[in-house]
């Protein structure tokens, strides 16, 4: 999506989306290029898993389309804690001051996806994108939970930050 724009690669990535069932019927549609009303007024779940070099750049999308609001948060595993990182509530985007700790964070124009240059091992964790869309009419959240990995590099190998 916005990485194919950019022009960047990811080294690899993968969605998985929830899906839920009641009675053989599709209770959470998956998004797709527009967003859908669902009818059950139920938040809608989005998983994915992106990898990343500590020292590279990554983006962490949020949707396929613009949110009227948006909030990214991050916790760090094996903790409970939430920390806002960057929100926008139709005002322009707000970075936090924690958001240093993860690297050299922007959001990509035209979009709520988050970009970190200079990939730090303390952004290895879950970043948590909640996504409000139609908020004026019949509000639909989404939540896209991003698990970021990352890895360093030795002389010899590869290895995995957990």
């Amino acid at each position: 999506m916005v990485a194919k724009l950019l022009g960047l690669t990811f080294l690899y990535l993968t969605t998985s989306p929830f899906t839920f069932t009641a009675h053989g019927t599709s209770v959470y549609p998956v998004p797709t290029s527009s967003v859908k009303i669902n009818p059950n007024w139920e938040v809608v779940y989005q998983d994915t898993n992106v990898y990343g070099v500590v020292g590279k750049a990554v983006i962490l999308e949020c949707g396929t389309t613009v949110p009227d609001i948006y909030i990214w948060s991050f916790t760090k595993p094996g903790t409970d804690a939430i920390k806002a990182v960057v929100y926008n509530l139709g005002k322009g985007a707000r970075i936090q001051n924690f958001a240093e700790t993860l690297g050299q964070l922007t959001i990509i124009s035209n979009s709520a996806a988050v970009s970190i240059e200079k990939l730090p091992l303390a952004a290895h964790g879950l970043f948590t994108c909640q996504a409000f869309y139609n908020i004026d009419k019949e509000p639909i959240v989404y939540y896209y939970y991003v698990h970021l990995t990352v890895r360093g590099k030795t002389l010899n190998s590869d290895y995995v930050f957990t």
